[in-house]
């Protein structure tokens, strides 16, 4: 054997015991796998452990407006019939791990057992939820060894009177409210088919006659997508709504007070049936000349006193102005009476002159905006 084949073979084994460097680092990735595997898993649990209490406190909060709604019909339910109707909820989204649920009304300003003869209507009553919630991780669990108590609550305003009630309160008018609203379209450039409506104008008494609902029906499609045939219906002082497509809608409100509902009123509204048109200023004015009793000019007039009385009144009226009646084109009515005093409805109230004006002329200025133009009209009313 040649000296090459001797160190050859005396190597030979040394060599056969190396290894690859990509199979030592093999080996160690599994390693340290290993090792961090339950860490991995304790975490991923731990998440899922609170995952579980998210879902059972959205599902609390669902409870408590059921329980709400339930109680702003029934405000005088006692706690057991409540939990009841929140346990109906609750089998619904049911999970391992939850507790008992309880349930508990309270009123105010009256007391729920109180809320009898008309009382309750236009009272709030307030829902509160609760159970003991258990964790499935041991570690997160010796935190509350008797599991962690969450709840939830939710208010509703008392709408009917209780069971056994018999007639509304007596500081209430036995009528129901007149319901009024206004109506506009506050971006008719860029969203051409939206509307915001208010019915804060509406006549409302205080608690407990106050009104209580404002129910509209925008008799239309909305832009909705997918369309939704309940979406026409709304519930609120103010809404916003945008048709689907330009037209004349009837919209209609319906509001309720401790007496009842009233009857709907409705107003007729037209979208992008047509543009905007500049408007033209004109009013009237009573008296444009003062009489007496016995039909002859008079030249003199009453000023008004510190109290007011005894004045001669000057009513204003402007709506006889055109193209002033489409809410969407955004009109605006500007009056200058002549003395400092100004109003911005079309037909200001009563005004009276006082004794500085005597033996001046006022000029009565009438200013009409909307969105294709403005106009003025002005009246000279001699005060001698």
């Amino acid at each position: 054997m040649n000296p090459r084949e001797r160190a050859h073979t005396a190597h030979g084994p040394r060599f056969a015991l190396r290894r690859h460097p990509r199979e030592i680092s093999r080996g160690q990735s599994l390693v340290e796998f290993a090792l961090i595997l339950p860490v991995f898993l304790l975490f991923l649990v731990i998440a899922v452990d609170f995952g579980r209490l998210f879902y059972t406190y959205i599902q609390l909060n669902n409870i408590a407006r059921e329980g709400a709604a339930y109680a702003a019909a029934n405000p005088t339910v006692d706690n057991a019939t409540l939990t009841t109707i929140a346990l109906r909820e609750s089998n619904v989204q049911a999970q391992r791990g939850e507790g008992a649920i309880t349930a508990t009304a309270t009123c105010a300003p009256v007391a729920c057992a109180s809320a009898l003869g008309g009382t309750g209507a236009g009272n709030r009553v307030t829902v509160g939820v609760s159970e003991t919630f258990s964790f499935f991780t041991p570690l997160i669990g010796a935190f509350w060894p008797g599991g962690l108590r969450i709840g939830s609550a939710a208010t509703a305003t008392v709408a009917v009177f209780a069971a056994g009630g018999g007639t509304p309160p007596s500081s209430c008018s036995m009528a129901p409210p007149v319901p009024t609203f206004s109506w506009q379209s506050p971006d008719r450039v860029n969203q051409p088919l939206l509307i915001s409506v208010d019915a804060s104008g509406a006549p409302n008494l205080a608690f407990p006659c106050q009104n209580i609902t404002y129910e509209w029906n925008f008799g239309g499609t909305s832009n909705a997508s997918p369309p939704d045939p309940s979406d026409p219906y709304r519930e609120g002082v103010t809404q916003d709504y945008s048709y689907a497509a330009s037209g004349t809608f009837t919209v209609s409100l319906t509001v309720s007070n401790a007496y009842g509902s009233t009857t709907s009123v409705p107003q007729t509204i037209s979208l992008g049936t047509g543009p905007c048109n500049p408007p033209t200023a004109d009013f009237t004015v009573s008296p444009a000349a003062i009489y007496n009793g016995g039909g002859t000019k008079i030249t003199n007039w009453s000023a008004a006193n510190p109290g007011g009385n005894g004045a001669t009144p000057f009513d204003f009226n402007g709506t006889s102005s055109g193209f002033m009646t489409d809410p969407a084109c955004h009109p605006v009515w500007a009056w200058s009476f002549g003395d400092g005093t100004t109003s911005s409805v079309s037909v200001p109230p009563t005004h009276y002159y006082t004794h500085p004006y005597a033996g001046t002329t006022v000029h009565v200025t009438l200013t009409v905006t909307n969105d294709a133009g403005t106009d003025s009209k002005t009246f000279d009313i001699p005060l001698s």
